[in-house]
């Protein structure tokens, strides 16, 4: 026999279910509203740029990205808008922005290439980064989601060869797939870390570039200390110490400061 439901239950029910329709309701009339601007906004940013106007297309993806979407297409067509406008410290940020996300496009590069070529200083390394290029090399060359897969097919191999291994009778074939095993297992293992250390990279803010056209580099973190150097937009430093309002940088040269928050992009 099937319970009987009372009164008291059917009222609470109902009570329950009426509440979810209403906080669906909620839900899709406060969110409906923000995806179907951001792909207006995103539309409209296409045809001002179709159009010439690209301080507007920038200020609309600007708008996008505010709203906390985050994409390699929206980083690389906002600092297409940059460049077009010669907010060229603007456009190196956001190339930088979708470097990290996409390492792999050759647009990107071939773009963030040309604009590095357009600033003003030169910085000439003190140090031997050689090990950096080559780390950062190696982490760059596939995508976060790409280091996934290939730890997966990795795993997927090894335990392919593991199960052939218990079911071969020929000694030869054995040695064979052992082997075959142990390397797809280094390599899912290998794929992995270096996975999670890109993930990492992507995350870490651990570089700067001047969006600012010149931005003073002071000794201190102050409004009234002593004015070291000068640099201008686009150029790359290392992020030391960062804080809303001060950002402690140094270059390559092994020059130091500090400089406004306000004046460089993070990334």
């Amino acid at each position: 026999m099937r319970p009987k439901l009372n009164l008291i239950s059917i009222l609470l029910v109902k009570f329950s279910l009426e509440k979810a329709g209403l906080l669906l309701g909620l839900f899709m009339v406060f969110s409906f509203p923000v995806f179907s601007d951001n792909g207006q906004l995103a539309k409209g940013a296409v045809a001002d740029y179709d159009k010439g106007k690209y301080e507007e297309a920038a200020k609309k993806y600007e708008q996008i990205i505010a709203s906390g979407e985050t994409s390699y297409e929206l980083y690389f067509n906002i600092a297409n808008a940059y460049y077009k406008s010669n907010k060229l410290g603007k456009a190196i940020y956001y190339y930088e922005l979708a470097h990290k996300l996409n390492p792999a496009d050759e647009n990107v590069k071939h773009n963030l290439t040309i604009a590095n070529k357009f600033t003003k200083d030169q910085i000439e390394q003190k140090e031997n980064y050689f090990a950096k290029n080559v780390e950062a090399g190696i982490l760059n060359f596939l995508t976060t989601t790409g280091w996934a897969w290939l730890s997966i097919i990795g795993l997927v191999l090894a335990c392919l060869c593991f199960s052939l291994f218990r079911i071969t009778q020929k000694n030869s074939m054995r040695r064979f797939l052992f082997w075959i095993g142990i390397l797809a297992l280094v390599k899912c293992v290998a794929a992995l870390i270096i996975g999670f250390m890109a993930l990492h990279n992507i995350e870490e803010k651990t570089q700067a570039v001047i969006i600012s056209a010149e931005v003073n580099v002071m000794n201190a973190p102050t409004g009234d200390a002593k004015t070291q150097f000068i640099l201008h937009e686009g150029t790359k430093a290392h992020v030391l110490e960062s804080n809303p309002q001060w950002t402690s940088i140094s270059l390559d040269n092994g020059n130091e400061g500090w400089v406004p928050t306000k004046d460089i992009g993070l990334f």
